[in-house]
């Protein structure tokens, strides 16, 4: 089925060719630089994976419009930013700022708003990646190489590359070979170099969410919870590393339509992978956490935090809540926005997470993390800030529980120096991220990269 979706991306981007032609049929809205002086806008399009409930797809994209509208003002552009649901994201833009809804059968959604627009930006972290979902990298792509065949300008901003099927590596050589990727790391600029495509290295588009005005609910938030207000505050972000990637399925979908059983369901014809290991690995994980967690608790009276960062990690989070010696407060991105979930993470004195945005929105309050690792996001991160060697551990590793159990006592041990290496670090992703910003700035102006 992935191969399926892939010659459809393909025919669809054929017929991109055709947009003025389907333009004057009334089939879609066309636009191109010869109007733009006519238009006096600049229509910029920001693809990506938003409206699902995912804290760290959201807020990313919240900053790049943030950016955008403090550079251009509504007079001079009009953004557009592609979404699952318009309900679940409304609350980071104003209404100069449009969304355009799409669904997981993407292909008319995705040539529909790129033959609208002037410009677009890929907005995702995980861009060019087999690692969840080929058909995100092919959503990616389709809107990319439409691009490239309308002479339309492309560029994935603070975008992640990593290892991908071979017939994807070919689709991502074709397609994008006219979009510029700022990676937000050196091993994904690597990464990207070695397909032959054009780049430079930035970082996440996420350093600078601002969640200050929600700070004091979140501080009320956990007095509720139980937290006496003093006593030290442990937040874990889990997630199920194992059940990726999805992959599209017929078959899955018209089982899961007679049985009912829809466990194993992403959306619509998707599906996580799942077997037997891939279970006992699952348990396996949230066992080693829960047990590090229980003794350093008992040890260190910490009151203990959940954060399900995406509202696929509501099940680890819940079974992670069920194997802890006393009931830990539970936040999930299904029932607060980032803003909320940005300033809860913010309180904590000291983190696990498996998640990417978890350690990113932590490190603006300069909380210590430990990290649990399921690909090269995480391991990228610490390895820039140079906590690799006590503080990076893996979902797959044999001793995971003792190994958090060390980490967490290291960490605790050494904030002081964490900090301070986190605070270095967070003073250079900032700086970058605003060289990214003068750098997309003069890119979507340069005459040579739009026509």
């Amino acid at each position: 089925m992935d191969y399926f979706i892939n010659i459809l991306v393909k025919c669809f981007v054929f017929l991109s060719r055709f947009a003025p032609v389907f333009a004057k049929l009334g089939f879609v809205e066309y636009r191109d630089f010869r109007n733009l002086e006519r238009e006096s806008k600049l229509h910029i399009l920001l693809v990506g994976y938003n409206g699902a409930r995912n804290t760290g797809a959201d807020v990313r994209v919240a900053e790049i419009a943030k950016q955008l509208q403090g550079c251009f003002g509504k007079e001079k552009a009009q953004i557009s930013v592609m979404t699952l649901d318009e309900e679940n994201i409304c609350c980071y833009f104003d209404s100069d700022i449009r969304l355009v809804p799409f669904s997981s059968i993407f292909f008319v959604d995705v040539f529909r708003a790129c033959c609208a627009n002037h410009a677009v930006i890929l907005c995702e972290g995980s861009t060019l990646k087999s690692k969840f979902a080929n058909a995100l990298t092919l959503y990616f792509c389709e809107a990319a190489g439409i691009m490239k065949n309308q002479h339309k300008t492309c560029i994935a901003y603070g975008s992640e590359a990593g290892e991908m099927d071979a017939f994807l590596e070919r689709t991502v050589k074709r397609l994008c070979s006219d979009t510029y990727f700022i990676a937000r790391t050196k091993n994904s600029l690597e990464q990207i170099q070695r397909l032959g495509l054009k780049g430079h290295l930035g970082t996440d588009t996420a350093w600078k969410f601002d969640s200050s005005s929600h700070m004091e609910w979140a501080a009320t938030q956990l007095r509720e919870s139980g937290w006496d207000g003093t006593s030290p505050l442990l937040g874990i972000a889990p997630i199920n590393p194992f059940w990726w990637p999805v992959r599209p399925s017929l078959a899955k979908w018209m089982k899961a339509g007679v049985t009912g059983d829809h466990s194993l369901q992403f959306q619509l014809w998707y599906f996580f992978s799942w077997s037997k290991r891939q279970e006992r690995q699952f348990e396996d994980y949230l066992d080693a956490i829960a047990l590090s967690v229980n003794e350093f608790t008992k040890k260190y009276s910490c009151h203990v935090v959940i954060l399900g960062m995406e509202r696929l990690d509501a099940d680890a989070c819940n079974k992670l809540n069920a194997k802890l010696a006393r009931p830990a407060a539970v936040f999930l991105s299904s029932d607060h926005d980032g803003y909320e979930m940005a300033a809860v993470l913010r309180k904590m004195s000291l983190l696990i997470t498996s998640r990417y945005h978890a350690q990113v929105l932590s490190m603006d309050a300069r909380v210590p993390s430990v990290a649990i690792s399921m690909d090269e996001r995480l391991d990228n991160i610490m390895e820039e800030m140079k906590l690799c060697e006590h503080q990076l551990l893996h979902a797959d590793d044999k001793e995971l529980a003792s190994e958090l159990k060390s980490a967490l006592e290291y960490t605790l041990f050494h904030q002081e120096q964490i900090k301070a290496k986190i605070g270095h670090q967070l003073v250079c992703y900032q700086n970058t991220l605003e060289d990214m910003r003068d750098f997309l700035i003069s890119w979507l102006f340069d005459h040579e990269s739009l026509i």
